[in-house]
């Protein structure tokens, strides 16, 4: 029988000694515009309040500003506090997406908080050929009367919806953004995200009427030959009218043809396509909660890169809190200006009913949803984690002053430390990102050094040569406080820094050299017969389960007649707390299992290093005594999907975890991450 006792493990035992471990927090960035040219902002942090995406600017109709589109170079100013959810006081910044549509040339909107700000100094929106239709999230501190200007050096058309605004505060339960390594959520090109399409049902057959006909009920051989087939290919002659089988019925009626006469088939059901482009005017709607590292609960909304792409035609993606208050195709997101486009824009929008967001494609376009990180609610815990500080914006990166990046490189990028990023205390940057005299279609992609995959999201999308094209992006610190920029096709970068997001805790050094992998499976299929463990390394007759049984315990141990196996002792379960005496109701526990260890880049090992791995006796933490029924509950799973029953052995399970996964050089998932570090926490 079990009885209660005092966790303890030999591999675990220095651990439960520390008093505190840091635990990881990861977070994420706004972009902000400067207040006056030249010198740098106080460090003065703010949260962010969500709100229904609202239209408060449209100049093709006069709405926020005259009715006439705007001159090339005009100041355009636009009331900001006090509209579409925006209160009159207390507001920071303010975080819109602005629209360019209709330019008079080519150039760029620049956004500034109005009385300060030097107009030309930076830019948010390129517009580099004549008719485009271009769009970005912009995040920028109200100016003078609570209002912001748009420098409109293109001439056109300018659209604005806010979706949020920032506040000051030292601390905050909501409102604090938590980064993650983009994570794919949704791609209606293959229904990732997306419920799976059932075919259509095939002609149904006529109900079986019986031997009810004879020849002498037809006054024509042609209506007998149409009895005749309409039930022939179901339920083969049913009413004997073929007397001789050559598919001829009646053949004393009048008019018979010396050959069968099937009448011609009904035109098919057009081809059955599982991955169809969505409709126009079609409306998607995904749970976001649950999904992609985002949590099921304490979240107020989300940021995502949203890419539209195989456009049918000109028109936009909106995207909007399910069940919310935003009419559909009274806001937009997304703006494409002819059939076949590829654009993205970063959105942020408040999470909707059961967690859902919708994405209104108004020409029918393929959806790409990339998840970077999320927004708290106010259940969360208060914290001055995750809170925004805008910066004097800076180019962190030009490639323009050597040879264009090659196709598939990749970029370090450092913002710590510079541009009025401090070299601690970050966790994500906002940034503004571009490529320009691209060579062909591709993207650039964004992503946390060491812990993401090349090519697994994008952040920027350019559809041909020549083209220079700019999106908001949030860069998470990864390794070395560094951000990774990877461009799929040879074309010049630009990253300018325009503010950063709070950390109070860096990195468990337990979890620093932790690599986190990307979505999909392994190429090769997990098969547990390659893994050969209980072997017996040393010839003493005792396999590796018996070592085990034998190290773990902590008293005397009875073995069985021939030495070789355990029969009884005393073992302490690191899970539970509770202690064992039969050796039978124990197993030996591989912490990282062979199948996630199969999948976080074993399944490139050979036949030795799998079966040390198996069977390593020489890293305490790898293999350990459990009760039977806690070990099959775990089975495979991770920590995100299963941790110890006893939360005090949480600390000394993720730790161990960590620990056996980089001695073997074995990557991570980001909810695997984020699980080790919620279990740290308890330390």
């Amino acid at each position: 029988m079990p009885g209660a006792s005092t966790m303890r493990h030999l591999g675990w035992a220095r651990l439960l000694a520390r008093a505190t471990v840091v635990a990881l927090t990861l977070a994420g960035g706004v972009v902000a515009l400067p207040t006056v040219a030249g010198a740098a902002e106080p460090a003065v942090t703010s949260k962010y309040v969500p709100l229904a995406p609202t239209r408060i600017l449209d100049t093709r109709v006069g709405l926020g500003a005259p009715l006439a589109r705007p001159a090339a170079g005009a100041l355009v100013e636009v009331q900001i506090t006090g509209r579409g959810g925006v209160p009159e006081t207390g507001v920071a910044a303010v975080a819109l997406n602005v629209v360019v549509t209709n330019p008079r040339q080519l150039g760029y909107v620049q956004a500034l908080p109005t009385g300060r700000g030097t107009p030309g100094a930076s830019s948010n929106i390129n517009v580099f050929y004549p008719g485009q239709t271009a769009s970005n999230l912009i995040t920028v501190p109200v100016g003078d009367g609570g209002s912001i200007s748009l420098y409109d050096v293109a001439g056109g058309d300018l659209v604005v919806d806010v979706s949020g605004y920032f506040a000051h505060t030292a601390q905050s339960a909501d409102g604090r953004y938590h980064a993650l390594s983009p994570v794919r959520v949704v791609d209606s090109r293959d229904r990732t995200g997306l419920p799976a399409l059932t075919p259509p049902p095939g002609p149904t057959a006529p109900p079986y009427p019986g031997d009810v006909y004879n020849c002498g009920d037809f006054s024509t051989w042609a209506a007998a030959n149409a009895a005749f087939w309409e039930y022939y290919p179901h339920y083969g002659d049913v009413f004997r009218l073929d007397g001789n089988n050559d598919l001829i019925p009646c053949e004393s009626l009048s008019g018979k043809p010396s050959s069968p006469q099937p009448p011609p088939a009904p035109p098919g059901p057009p081809p059955f396509d599982p991955n169809p482009r969505p409709a126009p005017a079609e409306t998607l709607t995904v749970q976001l909660t649950g999904r992609g590292g985002v949590p099921s609960s304490d979240v107020s909304s989300v940021a995502m890169t949203v890419t539209a792409t195989q456009s049918r035609s000109a028109g936009f993606i909106q995207v909007i809190p399910t069940g919310g208050g935003t009419p559909l195709g009274t806001t937009s997101n997304v703006n494409l200006t002819s059939a076949g486009q590829t654009v993205a824009n970063l959105v942020v929008v408040p999470l909707g009913a059961g967690g859902n967001v919708s994405f209104y494609t108004s020409s029918g376009a393929h959806v790409i949803v990339d998840v970077v990180g999320y927004f708290t609610d106010q259940n969360a815990t208060a914290s001055s984690t995750g809170l925004f500080v805008p910066v004097t914006p800076g180019r962190l990166l030009d490639s323009r002053t050597g040879p264009a990046p090659a196709g598939g490189s990749q970029a370090a990028l450092s913002p710590s430390g510079q541009l009025g990023v401090p070299t601690s205390g970050v966790s994500a940057v906002f940034v503004n990102a571009t490529a320009t005299q691209t060579t062909g279609a591709g993207y650039l992609q964004l992503f946390p050094e060491g812990r993401g995959v090349a090519g697994a999201s994008s952040s920027v999308n350019f559809t041909g040569a020549g083209e220079t094209v700019a999106n908001a992006s949030i860069g998470a610190l990864g390794d070395g406080d560094r951000v990774t920029l990877y461009t799929s096709t040879r074309a010049h970068m630009l990253v300018d820094v325009l503010g950063y997001f709070t950390s109070e805790s860096s990195v468990d050094p337990v979890l620093e050299g932790l690599q986190v992998r990307g979505a999909g499976e392994p190429s090769v299929t997990y098969d547990r017969a390659t893994w050969n463990h209980w072997t017996d390394a040393d010839g003493d007759c005792q396999d590796t389960r018996a070592e085990v049984l034998i190290a773990e315990s902590t008293g005397p141990v009875v073995l069985t007649a021939d030495g070789c196996s355990v029969v009884s002792g005393t073992w302490v379960d690191p899970f539970s707390g509770l202690t064992w005496h039969q050796a039978s109701d124990l197993d030996i526990d591989h912490l990282v299992p062979l199948k996630n260890a199969h999948d976080s880049g074993a399944w490139s090992w050979g036949a030795t290093t799998k079966e040390t791995y198996a069977n390593d006796l020489t890293n305490p933490d790898a293999l350990v005594a459990v009760e039977d029924g806690l070990n099959q509950s775990k089975g495979s799973r991770g920590p995100d999907e299963w941790k110890p029953p006893a939360e005090d052995a949480w600390c000394g399970y993720a730790t161990a975890w960590a620990t056996v996964k980089q001695d073997s050089a074995l990557t991570v998932t980001q909810s695997e991450l984020d699980a080790l570090e919620t279990m740290l926490a308890t330390c």
